[in-house]
């Protein structure tokens, strides 16, 4: 039986839509998801980045059309270049108040998600229409995200612990690495994976731990953050 092509294997998922094929496609194409992965390699973690990017190469195998005249390996290739925004979509970890933590995480949401529905950035009407922000309101918050007025400190959150993408990857790594008590601060302290946000006293009364060992432990894992996410 001779091999299969991409495109055979394509046509057969376009018939089926199963998961099944769309498996067989996609480990067909893994010497190309593979050859990309490796371009970037060592910056984030392997792992990360193949979960990502197979996740692009699912997204191509859909959105591919034959009659534009492309291959679809060339299609899933242009579509694997997104995977270098993986690495720029988390800005560093700032200090901010929590009101524009949150602001500042629904402003980066609605940014990468548009920007992947458009293919390319939205227009400040866009985005303040979807996010139901005045235009002046999305422009004033955008010039304080510039100058760095995002910088100024809270004494409830620990520096570094604000990531700006939630989806960002290299955070879920970053949280991974923690150790569960850690992991249990970090979710008191930002909201992450949806826990409830608490103040300093709250989160040592629940944990049952000192200030002493609340402060080491969130600056353990400022470092933490800064080693993964720099």
């Amino acid at each position: 039986m001779p091999l299969q092509t991409d495109e055979d294997l394509w046509n057969a998922w376009n018939r089926s839509r199963s998961p099944m094929d769309m498996e067989a496609l996609i480990k067909q194409l893994d010497p190309l998801i593979q050859s990309e992965v490796n371009k970037l390699s060592g910056r984030l973690a392997r792992e990360v980045l193949e979960t990502k990017a197979k996740t692009y190469a699912v997204k191509a195998v859909k959105s591919f059309d034959p009659k534009m005249g492309n291959k679809l390996s060339t299609h899933v290739v242009n579509q694997l270049q997104k995977l270098k925004r993986v690495l720029y979509t988390n800005v560093n970890a700032a200090r901010a108040p929590e009101h524009l933590q949150l602001q500042y995480h629904d402003y980066n949401l609605n940014k990468q998600h548009m920007h992947e529905e458009l293919g390319r950035d939205p227009t400040v009407d866009e985005l303040s229409d979807k996010m139901g922000w005045s235009s002046r309101k999305l422009e004033n918050f955008r010039a304080q995200v510039e100058r760095g007025e995002l910088l100024e400190n809270d004494e409830n959150t620990p520096a570094g612990m604000f990531v700006a993408h939630a989806y960002d990857p290299t955070l879920d790594y970053a949280y991974m690495s923690m150790s569960p008590r850690q992991q249990k601060i970090f979710e008191y302290t930002t909201g992450y994976r949806g826990s409830e946000k608490l103040k300093n006293p709250a989160i040592m009364k629940k944990l049952n731990i000192t200030q002493g060992v609340l402060s080491y432990e969130k600056s353990s894992i400022k470092t933490l953050l800064s080693k993964h996410m720099q």
